[in-house]
């Protein structure tokens, strides 16, 4: 399969490295920062594509930082249990986890989530910029969406994956449905990305949301296909044959494409973060990570924290105005998902 390079930097590069930031902040063992292990919170289960990205990126930041990076998939509700739990840790700099905004901040919005708000963390960086496309079981012989639509209205094919209840892909999958003549019998929520991916290949459903990222995996078993690109960004070099959504309609990049969004508990300073944010770049810059996006065609990008700041900046207000236009609001959104559950 050919595969395209996407390798940018945003923004100035900051003039004071890893070791010039190392020492600045106050630490109780050595007087630096840091001085032990670092955790990376993932809101996903293994294998979806926000974990692929900080399985590639993790062991390149060992050595800016002198530490080791450990994963820790914290999956659920859409990937807000996960950061129910981060947003209770101690803002010490040591741990910090990754979101995908906008859809974390519609899944926030969508679940009336009390106790805590998207707005209370710290911003880090970004790494990457990904999304969904739709993935259909090789058995059934459907190479684009009109080919999908027609299977699902002539009951040829059956199930539809989508992650997680009340989700960013919930509502796409609605919208599929009312918006695209999508006629899915049914509809089947998975606890994210890798879960999703199983069920299509195992054709427990025929088709289902796959980040881009992941959808090269379900490519490579063999047993799936992704057909479908939910985006607006080009993936034709990753994916030659895939169909477009807005071949069918209005664009959906809105509530399908993602900024991978560092971001750390509420009060964690910023020396701390800034040492982080440093080491993010350094593994997104490195020729490991230049074969990585070679190899997958996936898109690394990375951002200051000044930028990151500005991205997670009132996203909240725009995907309320744009769900109101999509489906007449969230109220009637919950109405749905509360009637279909």
């Amino acid at each position: 399969m050919e595969r395209r390079t996407f390798l940018k930097t945003t923004g100035a590069m900051s003039t004071v490295g890893i070791a010039g930031l190392a020492g600045c902040t106050g630490d109780d063992d050595n007087g630096e920062f840091p001085s032990e292990n670092l955790t990376w919170m993932i809101p996903w289960s293994e294998g979806g594509g926000t974990d692929a990205y900080a399985r590639q990126l993790a062991p390149l930041m060992e050595d800016p930082l002198g530490q080791s990076v450990q994963i820790d998939n914290r999956p659920g509700a859409g990937s807000l249990q996960g950061s129910e739990w981060l947003h209770g840790q101690d803002p010490d700099g040591y741990t910090f986890g990754t979101v995908n905004t906008p859809g974390w901040d519609f899944t926030w919005r969508a679940q009336e989530v009390e106790g805590w708000d998207v707005e209370d963390f710290e911003p880090v960086s970004y790494a990457g910029i990904f999304g969904y496309t739709l993935i259909v079981n090789n058995q059934h012989d459907i190479s684009d969406f009109g080919e999908l639509r027609d299977a699902y209205a002539d009951d040829e094919i059956s199930g539809f994956g989508f992650q997680g209840v009340g989700s960013d892909s919930h509502l796409g999958t609605l919208l599929l449905r009312e918006n695209y003549d999508l006629a899915y019998d049914t509809a089947v929520a998975y606890d994210g990305g890798g879960p999703t991916q199983e069920a299509v290949i195992s054709n427990e459903v025929a088709a289902g949301f796959a980040t881009n990222t992941s959808a090269v995996a379900a490519e490579e078993s063999g047993e799936a296909t992704a057909i479908v690109n939910l985006m607006d960004v080009d993936i034709t070099d990753t994916f030659p044959e895939i169909d477009s959504i807005t071949n069918y309609g209005d664009s959906l990049a809105w509530i399908t494409e993602f900024l991978q969004a560092q971001i750390a508990p509420p009060g964690t300073p910023e020396e701390e973060r800034q040492i982080i944010s440093e080491a993010v770049r350094e593994a997104c810059e490195s020729e490991d990570s230049q074969q990585w996006v070679e190899e997958t065609g996936n898109i690394i990008e990375y951002g200051t924290m000044e930028e990151t700041a500005e991205r997670l900046d009132g996203v909240v207000d725009t995907i309320e105005s744009e769900v109101d236009a999509a489906i007449g609001g969230f109220d009637e959104f919950l109405r749905i998902v509360e009637e279909e559950s």
